[in-house]
């Protein structure tokens, strides 16, 4: 935390797990003999819909706020996403579904509600895509680059839910929203959609295409985020070093709510909040108490039971559950094509009958790969949620029956799998399909005792800014209305992201990184740790995206992990954190046991097992040695650039 008035483009302040230590010290002291500071919220959950609130409350310039989670910054549902920062296509479609539905002009056995309810749908979906367009918007404008444009290519099938024309139609419209934005903005553009009327149209643009049955296309620009976590950690450490003295801001990791009720006294109550560390320490008390206004609900899928940890739990349910599954794949063929031609870094996007697919390139740790997304499967158990079996097929075989041989990808290629969940909104009424139910956000205002909990419900990473601005114009309200102070107005729609030093440099999208150099890692590794608040081996490697820079070709061209490399981190994170040897041990069988699970109908899956990091067996290792036992790893080749490829 600084001054304000020290706040410029770059901070050089850290923001790493000493400051959680420090933070959580400061306000065990303040509990015990400072000034009595009721915050004028508390924020449980660290994933992008609390970030949102975070940030916008730092914004205002006058806000105090605690933000706690139990785990890492964006370690959760927030890094499980398809990066995808889109309002969505498939939602302005279900607008018009719905809207249809509600004046009877389509029957849906899967929708089976009332004409309001229906219209209730159609106009939360279409705020969702005209809001969300402007959300795209400013997070390429304010991101620093951690949000980028792609190109997408919508492919109309034979057995597409809608017709060639009205998926014409659906996307020109969906351009056109966007163009609004952007003259409202004072920065103009025209359309940037290009049809497809045939199959021939198509195969002349993009070459590695071999589909027979696709009858047209459209293709449109959607934005992505280099990755998910990394975007929700930066705007929780902007929020947090744009805290003052006067008006704080915490952010702290692994600390979690136990408990809160709400407190009466003659200046309006506030709510006691125990939290407890769940990090190791030898001096800091295990529990402690902070005083809030209000309480910001920002749990994801445990939102329910984090309301309820509370003298008075009211148990209602408000959520259900939809999962969706991710792989990634690459050669050396996929690679070097996609680095050497432009043209192919465009994402594949087949209009499905049933479920929605995402086939999109990405670059990251200079390694080009195809990420395969799927959505929309009804989930039970948020705490077990491992991707299935049909989950991968259906991914491989919706991607290869769209490429050539040459491109086409199977287990053998895949490097990485994970699966992420949703919380949807449980209260829409009516009988509706997980898949069916709207998307846009909602916030639950919930009195508990004289003050207000707002649950925040589907918030999605594209309009966590969005969705974090609502919840702070909730709060200064509330605290107006209690004659606590008058917040001041929220600037997150033109403030861009502080900067720190080397943050380019160790960016996932950066150009082409030094290839097997194992200072570049290890400076890498420090970076994440000192300003990414890198706290957790598995988190690092499966969720910051380390793990790619341990991606190699083996001898045929084929996708293989460098050992030595993950080996290299795992020692560098633990010097730089101080764990023990236990603690190592315990790091690298977390890991191993999340990839290994996550990898099982992959033939990588296995690749971990058996493994003895020579960090823990006292051996030194080198990320420019051999990799262990067959298929040999060679370096990733250099590949023939064309102008200007990033």
């Amino acid at each position: 935390m600084i001054e304000a008035t020290q706040v410029a483009d770059q901070v050089t302040g850290t923001f790493a797990m000493p400051d959680v230590v420090r933070q959580y010290r400061e306000l065990a002291e303040r509990s015990r003999v400072g000034p009595d500071l009721v915050y004028d919220t508390l924020i449980i959950g660290g994933g992008a819909a609390g970030a949102g609130v975070l940030r916008d409350l730092a914004s205002r310039s006058n806000a105090s706020a605690v933000l706690v989670e139990r785990g890492t910054f964006g370690g959760e549902t927030s890094s499980k996403t398809g990066k995808a920062i889109h309002p969505g296509i498939r939602y302005l479609r279900m607008a018009f579904h719905r809207l249809l539905l509600a004046v009877r002009l389509r029957r849906d056995p899967k929708i089976r509600q009332t004409f309001a309810q229906n219209l209730r749908g159609a106009w939360l979906d279409l705020q969702l895509v005209w809001y969300g367009t402007r959300e795209r918007k400013i997070l390429l404008d304010t991101s620093r680059r951690t949000v980028d444009e792609i190109p997408n290519v919508v492919f109309v099938l034979p057995d597409s839910p809608e017709k060639k024309w009205s998926v014409f139609f659906g996307i020109s419209l969906y351009d056109a929203f966007a163009a609004c934005w952007a003259w409202l903005s004072f920065a103009p553009r025209f359309s940037r959609v290009k049809l497809y009327w045939n199959k021939a149209s198509l195969h002349r643009e993009l070459p590695n295409l071999a589909a027979d049955d696709v009858l047209g296309g459209i293709r449109y620009w959607e934005g992505k985020a280099n990755n998910d976590k990394i975007l929700v950690t930066k705007a929780i450490r902007d929020a947090y070093h744009r805290g003052t003295d006067a008006h704080p801001i915490h952010a702290l990791c692994h600390v979690e709510v136990e408990h809160y009720e709400w407190i009466e006294d003659p200046d309006g109550g506030y709510f006691l909040v125990t939290l407890a560390r769940r990090f190791p320490h030898d001096t800091l008390p295990q529990t402690i108490t902070v005083k809030a206004h209000t309480i910001t609900n920002a749990a994801g899928p445990w939102i329910d039971q984090a309301r309820n940890r509370t003298v008075q739990p009211d148990n209602r349910t408000s959520v259900v559950y939809s999962r969706g599954s991710h792989l990634e794949a690459t050669n050396q063929f996929i690679h070097e094509s996609l680095s050497a031609d432009p043209a192919l870094q465009v994402g594949l996007v087949p209009l499905n009958a049933v479920r929605q697919h995402y086939l999109r390139p990405f670059h990251q740790h200079g390694l080009w790969y195809i990420q395969c997304t799927t959505t929309d499967r009804a989930h039970a158990d948020p705490d077990l949620v491992v991707p299935e079996e049909d989950e991968i097929e259906e991914l491989l075989h919706s991607y290869n029956a769209l490429v050539g041989d040459r491109w086409k990808i199977s287990r053998r290629d895949i490097f990485n799998v994970f699966c992420g969940i949703r919380p949807l909104a449980s209260t829409d009424g009516g009988q509706i399909a997980v898949q069916d139910i709207s998307r846009m956000f909602r916030i639950a205002v919930r009195r508990c005792g004289g003050g207000v909990v707002y649950d925040m419900i589907n918030v999605k990473l594209t309009e966590f800014r969005w969705a974090g601005r609502e919840v702070a114009a909730h709060i200064a309200r509330e605290l107006r209305r209690k004659d606590v102070k008058r917040l001041g107005r929220s600037t997150t729609h033109r403030m861009e992201f502080l900067a720190v030093p080397d943050e380019d440099r160790y960016a996932p999208h950066i150009g082409q990184p030094p290839q097997r150099d194992s200072d570049f890692v290890r400076r890498k590794v420090e970076h994440h740790v000192d300003q990414l608040m890198a706290t957790s081996y598995a988190d690092y490697l499966l969720n910051a995206g380390g793990i790619r820079d341990a991606v190699v070709f083996d001898d045929v061209g084929r996708c293989d992990l460098d050992l030595a490399v993950l080996d290299l981190v795992l020692r560098q994170m633990g010097d730089l954190l101080h764990w023990s040897g236990q603690q190592r041990r315990a790091q690298w069988e977390r890991f191993a046991q999340i990839y290994t699970r996550n990898m099982a109908y992959t033939e990588l899956g296995d690749r971990l097992r058996g493994h003895e990091p020579a960090s823990l067996s006292g051996q030194i290792a080198h990320a420019t040695q051999a990799a262990p036992p067959a298929p040999p790893a060679t370096v990733r080749a250099e590949p023939a650039r064309a102008g200007g490829v990033d």
